[in-house]
């Protein structure tokens, strides 16, 4: 397969990832009455949504041959610092045995693309798809962190 084949191959299945991740995170914000725990949920949805988006954008220049805009200094500006929860969030989430399982899923998923975009990063030169890759790679790590604390102290 050649270098443009395999790089659109890549950015599709980290579309289909980031898709997962919305649809998992919005089906926890449906379970939760919790106005904070749906938010958290919402949030994360959002982002990933984004992501989505950015991985569109960039499947739609390489196969109609344009030149990848740089999108790093938008990225940029997003908030990588983790978040802090509150012990009653915690709890809450701990409490509720499908919100809790979503957790533990969503874990995986950021797992999967933190190691699908480190891969994408190290396969492509095209050096602003190689910052983009970076980037996502750095925010899929912030969710698997924070997510990693809610599980750990739910537990």
């Amino acid at each position: 397969m050649a270098l443009k084949e395999q790089l659109i191959a890549s950015i599709k299945k980290a579309m289909q990832g980031e898709m997962d991740s919305v649809n998992l995170y919005q089906n926890a914000a449906d379970k939760s009455s919790d106005t904070e725990v749906k938010d958290f949920f919402l949030q994360r949805r959002e982002e990933e949504r984004l992501h989505y988006n950015y991985l569109l954008d960039y499947y739609q220049q390489l196969t109609n041959d344009i030149q990848p805009d740089d999108i790093s200094a938008k990225l940029k500006q997003e908030n990588l610092e983790k978040s802090i929860f509150s012990d009653s969030f915690v709890r809450r989430i701990g409490e509720d045995q499908a919100l809790f399982s979503a957790i533990s899923t969503a874990l995986l998923l950021e797992k999967d693309a933190i190691d699908h975009y480190r891969k994408c990063e190290q396969e492509t030169d095209i050096l602003t798809l190689k910052s983009f890759f970076r980037l996502l790679t750095q925010w899929e790590m912030k969710h698997y962190e924070e997510l990693a604390d809610i599980q750990k102290a739910s537990e």
